[in-house]
C-alpha cells in the first residue's frame, strides 16, 4: 500500500495540469476573440444600444468583453475537460 501522502501529491499535479489546459486555451480564445469582436463594434456604440443610461469607458467595455468572453470559453473548455475523462468502473460507482 502506498502512503496517503503521495497519493494525494499524485492527484494535485493532474489538477494543475487540467486547470492549465482548461484556463490557458480560454484565455487565449477570449483574447482572439475580443480583437476580432472589437475590430468591428466600438464599445461606446455598444454602450449606448444596450445601456444608454449608464456611463462606461472604452476601456471598461472592453475589459468587460474580454472576461465575458472567457467565461464563456472557459465554460467550454471545462465541459470539453469534464466529457474526456474515462468513465468510472461500475464497481467504483456504487462503493
Amino acid at each position: 500500500m502506498t502512503d496517503p501522502a503521495i497519493q494525494d501529491s499524485r492527484r494535485v499535479l493532474p489538477m494543475i495540469q487540467l486547470l492549465g489546459a482548461v484556463a490557458w486555451p480560454s484565455f487565449f480564445t477570449a483574447a482572439v476573440m475580443s480583437a476580432v469582436f472589437f475590430a468591428f463594434i466600438d464599445p461606446l456604440q455598444l454602450q449606448q444600444i444596450s445601456f444608454p443610461a449608464h456611463a462606461i469607458s472604452r476601456e471598461l467595455g472592453y475589459s468587460l468583453g474580454f472576461f465575458m468572453f472567457w467565461a464563456g470559453t472557459l465554460c467550454a473548455c471545462g465541459v470539453t475537460a469534464l466529457l474526456l475523462r474515462p468513465a468510472r468502473e461500475p464497481e467504483e460507482c456504487f462503493e
